[in-house]
């Protein structure tokens, strides 16, 4: 038999024989992997479909795949390695051989270091003055260096041991081993043949049948144990293990000849045809494969111990006499032999179909003769080796099995409930032999099931629907009978004995899957006493002989010290993988779903250099994590989607970096020691976490966060959407980024009772969360930021919880060092910095905190803060102070996702015409928010830092002192932590100055963070949208590239008036365009030859005004941007509004100014309606602000003389009707007859007794206490018929 091709576990391949026919072996160290593989695949192909593995719904609410369309290429950029085939489909191609795996991990996947072993103790040979011990090995070492072949636990009895990385073999009994030195000639990676034989007075070595040593220390002695290992210690690990396979165990009671040796030790004994032989372990298994069948005999069966029992390949087809070599026709049947064949550079293509294998390996493509400690081995010169999903093809790492007629048998049965209900249910007695069979391990449970790939519920106590299925609801109004209204905390985490039971539901503990609890479709029960598993099937899910699959593995993949590697486009399915020690990795175009479930292992890794995660989705993972990392170096997640995870509350097993920094004195190997303190800072760019019962992000150490989302996060913990400590904090940066509904978690917090210094955030929405930024600590850079509509605050710059730039010592007055400018703040500010206070005025002085409109506006207004609580109109008693939602084209609004009860209880009514939000947070035109800001090099003046430097060379993240030490800037905010990611990423401001808020009015440049897709998506305005005003920008996001050079989208947009079709330079993604009123346009992206779909909306045929205001002409004096609720006009009072005429009104349209009477009004002389000719005003501080800026007015367009019921004259002879008494309508046709530009009008009364008071663009519906809505139906507007 072929000795060089093993694999650690068949997939899908049911062993109907527990002992296999074995093929002689001439060759003890031939390799079959020694021949170069050609292929045809030397040149690019590229694919016409997408990929199934990772399907997804996309925003287009079409069926997606999650990778751009992949090609096959030979990996050209290397100058080494092979290009190797895995075809499952080829198993049927092969004979194959068992053999014993020893290594670090168990059964599960899980390491244990070395526990690994065969013990024989139950059924112990004895031996006497002359035995005999043989096998067959190949030696993976492991790193170890040392460890025990055979023999027992006190090395007291005849045992075979390696040392020194293979470089000597001991050999001996009584605890006085002999060490003899390993031929040079002989390399141990390869299989081989080891003997001793003792014949009373000579204790001989055999190496592949020849005489290595003979000594006669032992003569005359006896062994005083019996040999009870194969492998290491079982229980205290006091021996070092041994890591290899071995085959071909005989243990004899005579001295065997050398002849003999040679003749037997590549072939399978005839057992009938010898004599002597007291134990023979050929790795034949019994039905359940717990133990190894002794084929003497004497029956000395052995007990397997986390060690696992593998196959090797071989065939007497012609065309593969030596067996699977990764070629076309000869592929490796599956994934482990491939990985023990495998060399630095080769590319590994993986072909259809699931494959449920143990992939570990410890180590790989690393070398150890390098390194002290294999964790932090050296990276290998050669190139990285890459497994990859074959392009256009599923490839599933698969924890489960199919229930099939082999191993089950459905049938019908009834249930009665305790309410005395009968359900009809489904059955099927396990049939678990067979099931270990299939997966080489013993099984005697199951811990997720699937009909038809459809997850099924383990049964509880309490009900709900499928978790899989989409919510219709939100954080603020969760589903009904879902995962989302709450179903308690985890019974895993949370034990028996917790304080957490009974559970905020009131359920006592309890453990899924029990029979008691099934009582709704979707669920199952398991009873392992009859090996049963129940199922309460649903309609469509029904199971039978060919559509169920049961959870029988923990994790599928757990690596250590494996170096340089990529996987790339597979789907992992119903297991977890854990990377431990392991550096310069990549995880590219995959899937990872139904990881962990009901206390099962989630993903993670730790220690190791790094590793990237990119373009990946984490979708459905329970119960624990869908990634977490431990002490990693330089760790990187770009572009990954992690959605529906975590269905139990209080549990936070949110993404995760974790102390990624080392100590001191710790060296890369390459390089000296460190006298500093490094740390390898994080990545996190287009990351995507939402819908989930979780928390957002651990980022780690001197985190970089940017173009990030964070949505509908339900968890109600003490935590955040991006979680900071007050060591973490230190160096990081939080850029374009959204945080959004998290009503029970902070947005991003700066945490610690000590809090951190030295964290830069800028361009940053967080909206919809219990605080949107809770900063506590100091010399933090806080720009652009949008903060709304959260429950407790929306800023906090807390003057507490602060000790000094160490963290530590006495506490100090907080953030007075800390730079705020250019943000906008809802209504509930907490800032100790010294932006927020003019001099003299600061709480140290004051002993206050609260802000004064009167004289903190200035302050505010010369560092570009909007402040809605300090914009108050005093005239109003119903929602005084002004918000930002009338500030914003388009934004995300909190009460838009309240159920409608809750909305009749706050507004007395449903405010919402369409509940869909939208996300266009660009300020509106006319905004006060335009060009009010402040110039912050590096962060908004467009200059890249080639051009203006920025960031301190000397200061990059990763080094810093032994001691903490104050930042050189302190408050000068012209070094900011993180460079650009890419040239341009810092944009320049338009206008005469930077906006307020994170996104500046006109840019052409939108940016949308969070996951992208493999195709344009995430337009605004969303699909279907309707009352998009009619001079309007288009928004597209462009889909995920590694590399955006010379990247294009093709834009197409047809209607009315429009038939367009532009190209746009990534990153500009802004199609400015003005519509005809209330027309309906179709229009689609196009990027790579990539459609995002066809999207429409339809236009509104009205506009409002950019700036409508009451101003006292008599008091010329600047007025402050309120939000004031009507348009008073009365003695001394005009009402001024302000219209953009879009350029795409002709002189075909009917013009009519509609306005709306606001309650009792007196009308005696009548209401002047004045052309107003000034250009450009608004309210905000320069010399165009309306209440400073020229009064006078122009041509009278009307005059109003009655406010009754009817037909009003006016003094054009126009006759005009009035809705009901309150609506007044306006043709202006003949007054407006220049487009594209703007158009004002003041309304004046005539008689200085008469006052009538009309409804303002800042109208909203009557709040009780729970937060915005428009009341557009009163607004003042102009509409185009």
């Amino acid at each position: 038999m072929k000795k060089g091709l093993f694999i650690l576990l068949i997939f899908c391949f049911s062993l109907t024989i527990i002992s296999c026919a074995k093929k002689d072996d001439s060759s003890s160290s031939s390799s079959s992997s020694g021949t170069t593989t050609t292929t045809t695949d030397d040149t690019t192909t590229t694919a016409t479909t997408t990929p199934n593995a990772c399907q997804i719904e996309g925003i287009t609410s079409r069926n997606v795949s999650l990778f751009s369309t992949p090609t096959l290429s030979r990996h050209s950029e290397q100058s080494i390695g092979r290009v190797l085939y895995v075809d499952k489909s080829a198993l049927s191609q092969y004979q194959t051989d068992d053999y014993l795996l020893l290594d670090q991990y168990d059964s599960d996947s899980v390491y244990v270091g070395g526990m690994d072993a065969v013990d024989l103790s139950d059924a112990a040979p004895i031996l006497g003055n002359q035995f005999t011990l043989e096998l067959r090995f190949k030696y993976d070492d492991g790193g170890y260096g040392a460890g025990q072949l055979i023999g027992s636990a006190s090395y007291k009895a005849p045992s075979i041991s390696f040392r020194n990385h293979g470089k000597h073999i001991r050999y001996g009994f009584g605890g006085n081993p002999i060490t003899v030195s390993k031929p040079d000639s002989i390399n141990f990676d390869k299989w081989h043949h080891i003997a001793t034989t003792f014949d009373g007075t000579n204790y001989k070595l055999f190496l592949d049948g020849e005489l290595i040593n003979n000594s006669t220390a032992f003569q005359g002695l006896t062994p005083p144990e019996p040999v009870t290992l194969i492998g290491s210690n079982l229980v205290d690990k006091t021996l070092n293990p041994w890591i290899g396979k071995v085959d071909e165990v005989r243990i004899w009671n005579d001295a065997r000849t050398q002849d003999e040796i040679q003749e037997w030790m590549n072939k399978t004994l005839v057992v009938g045809n010898v004599t002597g032989l007291i134990a023979y372990y050929p790795m034949d298994v019994n039905n359940n494969y717990s133990m190894i069948i002794d084929n003497s005999s004497n029956a000395n069966h052995a007990k397997i111990n986390n060690a696992e029992i593998r196959s090797r390949f071989f065939s007497d087809n012609s065309s593969c006499t030596n067996g699977p070599d990764g070629s076309t026709s000869c592929p490796y049947p599956t994934i482990r032999s491939a990985l023990d064949n495998v060399t630095a550079g080769d590319h590994i293509y993986i072909r259809e179909g699931r494959y449920t294998e143990l992939l570990n390996k410890r180590p790989l493509n690393v070398d150890l003769t390098k390194s002290v400690s294999v964790d932090d081995a050296f990276l290998k010169e050669e190139e990285k080796i890459i497994i990859e999903g074959y392009p256009n093809e599923e490839v599933i790492i698969d924890g489960t099995v199919a229930l099939n007629d082999n191993n089950s048998n459905w049938e019908q049965d009834s249930l009665e409930l305790e309410n005395g209900t009968t359900i009809n249910i489904y059955k099927t007695v396990l049939d678990f032999d067979n099931i270990s069979r299939e997966i080489m391990k013993p099984v005697d449970n199951i811990t997720q099931v699937f009909v038809n790939g459809r997850y099924m519920i383990p049964a509880m106590p309490m009900n709900f629907k499928n978790p899989t299925d989409p919510t219709s609801g939100n954080p603020n109004n969760p589903e009904p009978g879902t995962i989302w209204s709450g179903i308690g905390k985890s019974p895993f985490l949370y034990p028996e004995d917790s304080s957490q039971w009974p559970n905020e539901q009131g359920y006592s503990w309890f453990m899924p899957g029990e029979l008691k609890y099934l009582d709704s479709p979707e669920e199952w029960a398991f009873d392992p006493l009859n090996k049963t598993l129940y199922l309460y099937a649903s309609d469509n899910y029904t199971p039978s002989s060919s559509n169920v699959r049961v959870r029988v593995r923990g994790r599928v993949l757990n690596f250590r010290a494996a170096y340089n590697f990529m996987l790339k486009n597979l789907h992992f399915f119903a297991g977890s993988f854990q990377i431990d020690g392991s550096s310069y990795w990549t995880i590219e175009d995959s899937k990872f779903s139904f990881s962990a479930d009901m206390g099962l292992p989630g993903n993670g890794g730790s220690v190791g250099m790094h590793m990237t995660i990119r373009n990946s989705i984490f979708e459905f993972i329970n119960d624990g994590h869908s990634w977490t990392q431990f002490r990693p170096m330089y760790p990187t997640l770009e572009n990954v989607l992690f959605r529906n995870n975590d269905w139990f509350q209080g549990s936070c097993y949110s993404p995760s970096i974790k102390k990624n920094h080392r100590t001191p004195g710790w060296s890369d190997g390459k390089n000296p020691p460190t006298t500093k303190y490094l740390t390898g800072y994080s990545h996190w760019k287009y990351v995507t976490v939402e819908n989930s019962m979780t928390c957002g992000i651990g980022p780690g150490m001197q985190a970089l966060i940017e173009h990030s989302r964070f949505e509908n996060l339900y968890d109600e913990l003490d935590s955040s959407g991006i979680q900071h400590s007050q060591a973490t904090v230190r160096w990081s940066t939080s850029r374009y980024n959204w945080i959004i509904n998290a009503p029970n978690l902070n947005g991003i917090r700066y945490d610690g009772s000590c809090g951190g210094t030295n964290g830069d955030i800028n361009n940053f929405v967080s909206i919809g969360n219990s605080r949107g930024f809770r900063l506590k600590g100091d010399y933090y850079d806080v720009y652009h930021v949008t903060a709304y509509d959260n429950n407790k605050q929306d800023l906090s710059l807390p003057s507490y919880k602060y000790c000094g730039i160490a963290s530590s010592g006495d506490p100090e007055l907080g953030n007075i060092h800390s730079n705020l400018k250019n943000s906008i703040i809802g209504s509930q500010l907490e800032c100790n910095s010294h932006d927020c206070f003019a001099e003299g005025k600061d709480p140290i002085t004051t002993h206050t905190g609260a802000f004064n409109p009167d004289s903190d506006f200035s302050q505010f207004d010369s560092v570009g803060l909007w402040y809605g609580r300090l914009l108050k109109d005093n005239t109003n008693k119903e929602n005084a102070w002004s918000v930002p939602h009338f500030e914003l084209e388009n934004p995300w609004a909190k009460t838009k996702g309240y159920s409608d009860s809750r909305l009749i209880e706050i507004f007395g009514e449903v405010p919402w015409e369409n509940p869909k939000q939208s996300y266009d947070f660009r300020p509106k035109k006319g905004s006060y928010l335009i060009d009010s800001g402040v110039i912050i090099p590096g962060i908004n003046d467009g200059k890249d830092e080639k051009d203006e430097k920025v960031f301190l060379e000397t200061e990059k993240p990763g080094y810093l002192n032994s001691e903490w030490r104050r930042r050189a800037d302190t408050e000068d905010c012209t070094i900011i932590n993180h460079p650009q990611s890419f040239s341009g990423q810092n944009r320049k401001y338009i206008g005469s100055a930077p906006d307020i808020g994170a996104y500046e009015y006109g840019d052409s440049v939108y940016w949308i963070p969070g996951f992208r897709y493999p195709h344009p998506s995430v337009p605004i305005p969303y699909d279907g949208a309707e009352d998009v005003p009619i001079d309007y920008s288009l928004v597209w996001n462009y889909p995920y590239k590694k590399d955006y050079s010379n990247t294009k989208a093709t834009v197409t947009v047809s209607g009315p008036g429009v038939n367009l079709t532009k190209e746009f330079q990534y990153p500009n993604n802004v199609f400015f365009q003005a519509f005809e009123p209330g027309g309906t346009y179709n229009w689609s992206v196009t990027v790579d030859n990539v459609s995002g779909g066809n999207w429409s909306f339809k236009v509104d045929d009205k506009i409002y005004p950019l700036n409508d205001r009451s101003v006292d002409v008599t008091e010329n004096k600047s007025l402050m941007p309120l939000q004031i609720r009507n348009l008073d006009v009365s003695k001394n009072k005009i009402a001024f509004l302000r219209f953009d005429i879009p350029s795409s009104i002709t002189n075909s349209h009917k013009i009519k100014l509609n306005l709306v009477v606001d309650g009792e009004s007196t009308l005696n002389g009548g209401i002047a309606i004045h052309k107003y000719d000034q250009l450009g005003w608004g309210e905000n501080s320069d010399n165009k602000n309306i209440g400073i800026i020229d009064h006078s007015l122009g041509a009278t367009i009307a005059t109003l003389t009655s406010l009754d019921n009817g037909t009003t004259v006016w003094d054009n002879g126009t006759a005009v009707s009035m809705d009901n008494g309150t609506t007044l309508s306006i043709d202006l046709t003949d007054k407006i007859t220049s487009y594209g530009e703007e158009y004002s009008i003041a309304l004046r009364v005539l008689d200085t007794t008469d006052k009538v008071t009309f409804f303002s663009k800042e109208k909203r519906s009557i709040d009780k206490g729970g937060g915005y809505s428009h009341k557009k139906s009163v607004w003042p507007n102009l509409t185009f018929n």
